[in-house]
């Protein structure tokens, strides 16, 4: 781990406030699926729980995402759950265009997807790569 010291920092990302385009592209498919579940099954129930399901597994879009950098790790609170990592235990920080993807495992595994943390940039997305790089062990990027 890198001996620079941080203080800590934080911000929020709402990719769909930032992302009005796709938001609204959601939206509709979010109207067009509760319209045709109530034509398929003729119930207001059955329409209000698959919105309810869509927008709980869209959670990360449609709700704000608070991150966090510390000395110690950082932590990302989406609203139906919090992650935090020790930097001691990550290993790779991979970037792309819209966020980073933080691992516990040095290279890439089909066990990404349950070992690490997505991380959303919002518009600090230069001060999280390099506060996040800085403590990273060398060569924690690819």
């Amino acid at each position: 781990m890198s001996d620079a010291h941080i203080e800590e920092f934080s911000w929020h990302a709402h990719p769909a406030g930032e992302r009005i385009g796709a938001a609204v592209g959601a939206a509709v498919v979010l109207i067009a699926v509760t319209g045709a579940i109530y034509l398929a099954f003729q119930s207001i129930a059955w329409s209000c729980l698959a919105v309810i399901v869509l927008v709980a597994a869209l959670n990360r879009f449609f709700f704000p995402s608070r991150f966090s950098i510390d000395p110690d790790g950082i932590t990302a609170r989406y609203l139906l759950r919090t992650q935090r990592y020790q930097w001691k235990d990550l290993r790779r920080f991979v970037v792309d265009k819209r966020g980073g993807y933080l691992s516990t495992r040095s290279r890439r595994s089909w066990l990404d997807a349950y070992r690490g943390l997505h991380v959303l940039f919002g518009e600090h997305r230069t001060s999280v790569i390099q506060r996040i790089r800085a403590q990273l062990p060398q060569g924690g990027d690819s």
